[in-house]
């Protein structure tokens, strides 16, 4: 009998490839909600729904009407966010502004379902030419309040109910070198264009924008955690967006970055959880990718996505930063070896800020 993970799994793959999973007839009440509430920890609720739903998996009256719920919740939740990009486009296009936005409802546009994906932040990134004119004209038309939150990265604010974050920089590579050749690639990428509910959206081009989100997850994956939903916006993006990113590309960079072995175990999960075929990943996995990548998984599954199951303890102040740190320190130890420069180099910064 399959556990509660492999059904959760095998879920993830319909929504993510509508291949045919064998999925159960029925589900229990019990393993409805077990199911839900791993959702919740992964970020990946609409998607469960979803599949559950439209698969004609019988549930309790209950369960059934949950998931009813949570389908149309999402729905309602992304084309409230779409919204929110489309008055971001409209306002930065209007003033000439030059801008691209990365992951979230840009990355959703290759789900075979976007409206079931989690949405969360609306990301964009300005160069420093473009930057402060787009502060000053989303302050100017929308009266809100800007937070730096002590980053060195992005301005965030909130506007109709939807989450911002206003990108100056969009990664830290932790070294000068790394970080000068990072922004030499953003500077010279031509970029591209997705289609979020038939408004056109200025974004990476496919090769920087897998690189970016991978960058991006691992990033966290050190700090308190990722959830599957990431795992999920990398696997769209290497299945279909394959024809337009550049492998050779995409492993210079990664080599030149340090970070090869960490994409490989991460993406043993990408192909040994969630069905990606290996050949769509850009490298042949060994035993110790897997054996990494299991390590990860577990830390995926133990967290929740961005600390989620540290949240429940409520800790606050010097409790909290304990804790964190103490997290942290656990995720630099397990996954250190996998891009040993970034990984003492982030730790190192993360010393500094205590």
């Amino acid at each position: 009998m399959a556990t509660s993970k492999d059904l959760f799994c095998s879920i993830l793959r319909e929504a993510l490839w509508q291949r045919g999973e064998n999925l159960p007839k029925t589900l229990s009440k019990e393993t409805g909600e077990s199911l839900l509430d791993l959702a919740e920890q992964q970020t990946v609720t609409g998607m469960i729904a979803d599949v559950v739903l439209h698969n004609g998996v019988e549930l309790p009256e209950d369960a059934y009407y949950d998931m009813v719920g949570i389908h149309i919740q999402m729905e309602d939740r992304n084309r409230l966010v779409n919204n929110g990009v489309r008055e971001l486009v409209e306002l930065l296009d209007g003033k000439n502004i030059d801008y691209v936005m990365v992951k979230g409802q840009t990355v959703a546009s290759y789900y075979p379902n976007p409206v079931m994906r989690v949405p969360g932040d609306i990301d964009y990134y300005c160069d420093k030419e473009n930057f402060q004119r787009s502060v000053q004209a989303v302050k100017d038309a929308w009266n809100v309040e800007f937070e730096m939150n002590n980053s060195d990265k992005h301005v965030h604010y909130n506007y109709k109910d939807i989450a911002y974050e206003g990108h100056f920089a969009l990664v830290s590579l932790y070294n000068k070198k790394r970080n000068d050749y990072w922004q030499q690639l953003l500077d010279n990428d031509e970029g591209t264009t997705a289609n979020v509910e038939e408004c056109t959206v200025r974004t990476l081009s496919p090769t920087m924008h897998m690189l970016y989100i991978f960058l991006h997850l691992y990033h966290h994956l050190l700090a308190l955690g990722i959830g599957l939903r990431q795992f999920c916006d990398m696997a769209v993006m290497l299945h279909y967006a394959k024809d337009d990113i550049d492998m050779d590309a995409l492993r210079f960079h990664l080599k030149t970055f340090g970070m090869e072995r960490a994409y490989r175990a991460c993406g043993s999960i990408l192909v040994d959880y969630l069905g990606l075929p290996e050949k769509e990943l850009g490298y042949t996995l060994l035993d110790s990718d897997r054996r990494y990548g299991k390590r990860i998984l577990d830390v995926v599954f133990y967290r929740g996505n961005m600390g989620h199951s540290n949240k429940r303890n409520g800790f606050k102040g010097w409790k909290h930063k304990v804790e964190a740190a103490a997290i942290k320190l656990s995720h630099f130890v397990k996954f250190a070896p996998l891009a040993p420069d970034y990984s003492c180099c982030w730790l190192w910064r993360e010393v500094k800020k205590i």
